[in-house]
């Protein structure tokens, strides 16, 4: 029987990774392909509700949504009534890592809903490690081994519509096609970098903070401060811009988290795999029970909180 794979991406319908990864789940499985009209990135989970209408219209590769990637899934499942196997989310154009971007990475977005709605979902996301943050141009072949894990991991859902690793989404990072790891690529289970924090930059000043003062170079060595990497940029001569410190590390490849995460997985070239529940509960074996919180001891990580006093 051959598996129905809806294949949907946040960078648009025209973007080259959703159109290789249309081709290479298409040399094995029953591709159907519906995907935002235009770039969606960074909408995260975000839905059109009540009054919006949501068009789409049939395309070459498939069906163009004027909506999110979330917004694809639920016209793939309402309006065009399909009833697929899996969700492939992606190719993503650069990577989407972190605990702190699950919710606002379309990419992840789009499986998520699938996931909510009862389908297993693959969100798939592409790095490159000579050119980060994001490479600024891509083509198809950069996308050749993303295509590949794709397609292996959708051969993994089992006869009864499950993902390996008892995950409802599996948000899978991958090096470009040209990368030497890619050659013969480790596949490397993770769970989502923690690690988060951001530095704030005034528009017009040259510094924002220590890490912004002797920085030069640019995104290609790895050094975050030159103009190839953004952070250097001046966006306007007022107010105040946040920026991520997460992504300033991620760039200079040398990062002190623990070999199971994902950001670790991506910096030495593995393919990182992370399972991911839809929940987000961690209530365990103690769902259901009724909690005193003005006396009991409630158990937080390895230490307790006295909950009716500190």
């Amino acid at each position: 029987m051959t598996r129905e794979v809806l294949l949907t991406n946040d960078d648009g319908i025209d973007a080259a990774g959703i159109r290789a990864l249309s081709e290479a789940l298409s040399a094995e499985y029953d591709v159907t392909v519906v995907a935002p009209a235009t770039n969606q990135s960074g909408v995260g989970g975000n839905r059109s509700w009540w009054e919006t209408t949501i068009e789409y219209t049939e395309r070459d590769l498939g069906y163009a949504v004027e909506g999110t990637p979330a917004d694809c899934v639920a016209v793939a499942a309402v309006a065009l009534e399909l009833e697929p196997d899996v969700v492939v989310s992606g190719c993503n154009h650069g990577p989407n890592i972190g605990a702190h971007v699950l919710g606002q990475s379309g990419t992840v977005g789009a499986a998520m809903e699938a996931a909510f709605l009862g389908t297993p979902a693959i969100a798939v996301s592409l790095y490159d490690r000579g050119n980060l943050p994001i490479p600024p141009t891509v083509s198809h072949d950069d996308f050749a081994l993303a295509g590949r894990v794709a397609a292996d991991l959708v051969a993994r859902v089992d006869d009864e519509g499950r993902l390996p690793f008892g995950a409802d989404v599996l948000n899978v990072n991958v090096p470009a096609a040209d990368d030497e790891a890619a050659v013969d690529p480790t596949y490397r289970l993770t769970e989502p970098a923690r690690g988060f924090d951001v530095i704030e930059f005034h528009p017009g000043t040259e510094a924002a903070g220590e890490e912004e003062e002797n920085a030069t170079g640019t995104a290609g060595d790895g050094d975050p401060g030159g103009d190839a990497s953004g952070f250097g940029e001046r966006r306007g001569e007022m107010g105040m811009e946040l920026r991520d410190r997460f992504w300033r590390e991620f760039l200079r490849g040398d990062v002190a988290d623990d070999p199971g995460s994902d950001r670790r997985a991506t910096v030495e070239g593995e393919v990182s795999v992370s399972p991911l529940s839809s929940s987000r509960s961690v209530v365990g074996d103690r769902v259901g029970e009724t909690v005193d919180v003005a006396g009991e001891t409630l158990a937080v990580d390895d230490e307790t909180l006295e909950a009716a006093g500190e």
